[in-house]
């Protein structure tokens, strides 16, 4: 493996280095001795195997243990500043990959590369429940993103209300099976996708774990029936499969996931907070609590227009990504997080704490601890 710096930039202010790779963001390194600004130097210039970087820092300076030398690469690669050139991506080849590309070597290290997280992404197989305003607008991203293989399950047809926030769908699309054509915009998109569809109305856990085998990952945007968050958790903690909920309620968007065998489940959230039929608020003052109870009597509307089913959409896409790749661990996992539409957006994440008594979340440890898929 020959070392190299990704490309970086820094300037010296007293006995730190600021230190620049992803530009939304700069690192303070300690540098009293100016050791690190000339390990740097050598990375970006002189890029070679350990053995060569330690022989380049003798010859222009101080002789560097090779322990030492290991300690400061180690930093560094923990940092996200370094990349093994001997596998540098040509991203300008790279045709429709090239953006992710690029969003991923913010994340590469010397042990996993961005053309590795590309190829996570592409040997994945996602199972998406719902194309609606959620399931339509993460669709897309997971098109993009270049999710080998997608199985979309929806029972409903595109109506005129869907085209304000659905734009998978046409006018000439009014009648017919959302998952159809659903699917056909994936083709359309790109024939390398392998998609297939189950239109399908969910009336039990059965209804999804027949629909499990080989999937990595299940997104859910569906609201068909009360308890339908119950028993898609139980379908995917019972597999070991991590899902992703996205939806909104009020002027909130919300989304959560359960990783099994590590987060609480949605069991274990109903053994806190109680049932809140859906994905409903967490932990709430009272006077939220008064005003959930008093909303059960107004009839219930879908009031997710474009910008916040795309919001959404992406959020939870982003969540699947990391899943998918482990370019960062899961951010909701055992939590909702609530967006408020109307506060400019305002964010905050509300974990549930994971019961020790629930015997799905013990199965799936056992099930994981065991080898088995997750």
């Amino acid at each position: 493996m020959r070392i190299g710096l990704k490309p970086c930039a820094w300037e010296r202010a007293g006995t730190a280095l600021y230190v620049v790779c992803d530009p939304s963001r700069s690192v303070e390194l300690d540098d009293p001795d100016g050791q690190v600004e000339r390990l740097l130097t050598v990375l970006r210039d002189h890029p070679g195997t350990a053995a060569e970087l330690r022989s380049r820092l003798g010859a222009d300076g101080p002789a560097v243990g090779q322990g030492e030398l290991t300690e400061a690469l180690t930093a560094l690669d923990g940092l996200r500043m370094l990349r093994d050139v001997d596998r540098a991506v040509d991203r300008e080849r790279a045709g429709r990959d090239f953006s992710n590309l690029a969003f991923f070597e913010l994340y590469a290290s010397l042990e996993v590369n961005e053309a590795d997280l590309q190829q996570r992404v592409r040997d994945a197989h996602v199972l998406q429940l719902g194309t609606g305003g959620l399931g339509s607008n993460v669709l897309q991203s997971l098109a993009g993103l270049g999710v080998g293989r997608l199985t979309l399950l929806d029972d409903d047809e595109v109506e005129p209300k869907n085209l304000a926030r659905q734009f998978l769908y046409r006018e000439a699309d009014l009648g017919t099976p959302k998952v159809e054509r659903a699917a056909d915009w994936v083709r359309a998109f790109n024939p390398g996708i392998d998609v297939r569809t189950v239109r399908r109305w969910v009336r039990g856990p059965d209804d999804v774990t027949g629909l499990l085998d080989g999937v990595d990952l299940v997104v859910s945007g569906i609201d068909q029936g009360e308890r339908i968050d119950n028993w898609v958790n139980e379908a995917c903690v019972r597999a070991g499969i991590p899902w992703v909920r996205g939806g909104m309620t009020g002027s909130q968007l919300i989304y959560f996931s359960v990783d099994p065998g590590r987060s609480g489940c949605y069991e274990c959230r109903v053994h806190a907070y109680g049932d809140g039929k859906g994905i409903a608020s967490a932990v709430l003052p009272p006077a939220a609590v008064t005003a959930q109870r008093l909303s059960a009597r107004i009839p219930r509307v879908n009031r997710a227009n474009g910008p916040s089913a795309a919001l959404i959409g992406s959020l939870v896409a982003f969540e699947a990504l990391r899943y998918l790749t482990g370019y960062e661990p899961p951010y909701a996992a055992g939590a909702e997080v609530l967006l408020d539409v109307s506060a400019g957006g305002a964010q905050r994440r509300e974990p549930w704490p994971r019961n020790p008594d629930c015997a799905l979340c013990a199965a799936a440890a056992v099930a994981r601890s065991a080898g088995a898929p997750s």
